[in-house]
């Protein structure tokens, strides 16, 4: 328990009057890279909303470090440790690449380590320093992939989520993408990731919770699952 950082128990999902997840549960422990797979519609992004404070449980608890997320805002969760880089990236496109970085950095935890922080992006993405003045609008996708992680990053986080960060990319990209994850992780940043690309994500997670239709399926190492047969079966021959 004393390596437990992020725990999610029992918990319903609602978008609207629809339900999208059902008695959830999962612990994502410290420094490991946890990933959450499954078709399109499973509930993976939901659950990250639910952590991030986007939307709030129905019923079940979030707790991080112990302490409970519920009725916290999103702006209190990054407080605490916890960065999201959701689906679709959601930069602030007129803006700069810089101006993005420095507000990856508004908790006031964070705000006094800013030059520090944006050494380290640039050192993880060395593509950014040379766009610094661009608007972020002009970047190609894996530029905003890139600049969506390290604004993130700019937070200082315990816990980064990853929703679909190789979405579009090329498989060039893709690859550098899944090397940047774990090149984090082993700087000791822990990463609950959600991703459609499920067979490069079962070979570097150290945890794997399968979701259908809103539910745990099967949960096991990423390279336990990738030799499952029923796995294999169901999910390995799936496309996108």
């Amino acid at each position: 328990m004393g390596k437990r950082l992020l725990e999610v128990i029992g918990v319903d999902l609602f978008y609207g009057d629809a339900q999208a997840v059902w008695d959830v549960s999962f612990h994502v422990d410290k420094e490991l890279i946890v990933a959450l797979v499954g078709t399109n519609g499973a509930g993976k992004s939901t659950l990250l909303d639910a952590i991030s404070g986007i939307i709030r449980p129905e019923k079940g608890k979030i707790l991080f470090s112990g302490k409970s997320l519920a009725n916290m805002k999103p702006e209190e969760v990054v407080d605490l440790g916890i960065s999201h880089v959701p689906e679709g990236r959601r930069l602030f496109s007129r803006l700069t690449v810089l101006e993005n970085l420095e507000l990856g950095a508004f908790p006031s935890r964070t705000r006094p380590f800013l030059k520090e922080s944006l050494e380290r992006a640039f050192s993880l993405f060395p593509l950014l320093k040379n766009r610094i003045h661009q608007t972020a609008g002009s970047l190609s996708g894996g530029e905003q992939q890139m600049l969506a992680i390290a604004r993130a990053l700019m937070a200082r986080p315990t816990l980064l989520m990853l929703d679909e960060p190789s979405l579009g990319l090329a498989p060039v990209i893709l690859k550098l993408m899944f090397e940047i994850v774990q090149a984090l992780n082993r700087e000791g940043v822990t990463i609950l990731l959600v991703e459609q690309n499920v067979h490069q994500t079962l070979e570097i997670a150290d945890h794997v919770y399968v979701l259908k239709a809103g539910k745990i399926e099967l949960s096991g190492g990423g390279k336990d699952l990738l030799r499952n047969s029923d796995f294999q079966q169901a999910y390995l021959g799936m496309k996108g």
